[in-house]
């Protein structure tokens, strides 16, 4: 069939992409309905207009060289909407293909624009509800590492808990059996705990705890597992030490620690800790039996140092002393 044919235009009139058919001068010899509904213009007003004064867009080296090279030497081109939007202005998104007419005897250009916008909306659509997906999976992330850390961290000290104190012991425990390797556990209270909480109230009591989380946090290497394990009660893990007065270093840096006191309405309280240690495998194949070893350890060394230190000294306040506040109810400190 003829392109010039009349059934040939009715044909492509019903087409739902825009069609033209340009002469060796680029002259439009035919636009379809599509076509004029793209560039809202009546396809009579078009026809011997010059495709570059109707899309000025066309009118670039590259694409003119496109339309000689697809008359002269056959070749066929593609242009996507989002590598040229600037062909056709507005918000409708178009891709292009140009080819030769070769077989109607003289040259003629045949461009076809088919219309791509709900694709491209469609992408966009794609890429927001992505973008949404993956703020939802950041956020779920963040409530996640929340729950964890809530799970495994001591809110006040912001320290592993006594649940993550024992998934560590426990991997620590088969780390140090297959490599035959030693540990110590420290088991450390604070010393005089309740008569503080007692004669100052929780929030000093809080303050103390965080105090002493800090001094056993910084006196330890980084591999090093520091734990509240309750009340004023600590732990820490000190994996892979070579003999057992390595941790001597440790006790060392907490009873030298330069923040050991916390203030309360001018009152300077004065902090000290009892420690006691056991070494695995010497004292405990497991981490309970380590732990119970330590705790009767530092019980000894409490009482111990009760017993050395004269009762005037202890430093609950200027004005209190450790036998006052344990003989005495709370509400009779607060007078």
């Amino acid at each position: 069939m003829n392109f010039l044919d009349n059934n040939y235009f009715a044909v492509m009139d019903n087409l739902n992409q825009g069609i033209l058919i340009l002469n060796a001068n680029y002259k439009i010899t035919y636009a379809n309905m599509m076509f004029s509904k793209i560039v809202k213009t009546e396809s009579p007003d078009l026809l011997d207009r010059s495709i570059l004064a109707v899309l000025p867009g066309f009118n670039t080296n590259y694409l003119r060289n496109a339309f000689s090279a697809a008359l002269h030497k056959n070749y066929h081109f593609f242009f996507s909407a989002v590598l040229h939007q600037e062909i056709i202005p507005g918000k409708a998104k178009f891709n292009i293909r140009i080819s030769n007419l070769s077989d109607v005897g003289e040259p003629y250009l045949l461009l076809e624009f088919q219309d791509v916008t709900s694709e491209y909306e469609r992408i966009a659509q794609l890429k927001s509800n992505i973008k949404q997906l993956c703020l939802l999976n950041h956020e779920l992330i963040d409530k996640e590492k929340q729950i964890q850390r809530l799970a495994y961290y001591d809110t006040l000290t912001g320290i592993a808990n006594r649940a993550l104190f024992y998934e560590l012991a426990k991997n620590l425990v088969q780390t140090s059996k297959r490599k035959d390797e030693m540990f110590c556990l420290m088991f450390i209270d604070i010393d005089r705990f309740k008569c503080i909480n007692d004669t100052y109230g929780h929030e000093v009591g809080d303050q103390v705890l965080k105090c002493a989380a800090n001094i056993f946090t910084n006196s330890v290497r980084k591999s090093d597992i520091v734990a509240r394990y309750g009340g004023d009660e600590f732990l820490i893990l000190l994996p892979d030490i070579k003999k057992e007065e390595n941790c001597k270093i440790v006790i060392s840096k907490i009873k030298s620690a330069k923040t050991k006191t916390v203030t309360c309405h001018g009152h300077e309280i004065p902090l000290s800790f009892s420690i006691g240690v056991s070494f695995y495998p010497k004292d405990g194949s497991n981490i309970d039996q380590l732990i119970v070893t330590a705790d009767h350890s530092m019980y000894r060394v409490k009482n111990q140092s009760r017993k050395n230190t004269p009762e005037d000294s202890w430093p609950v306040a200027d004005w209190q002393t450790e036998k006052d506040c344990l003989n005495k109810g709370p509400h009779e400190l607060q007078t």
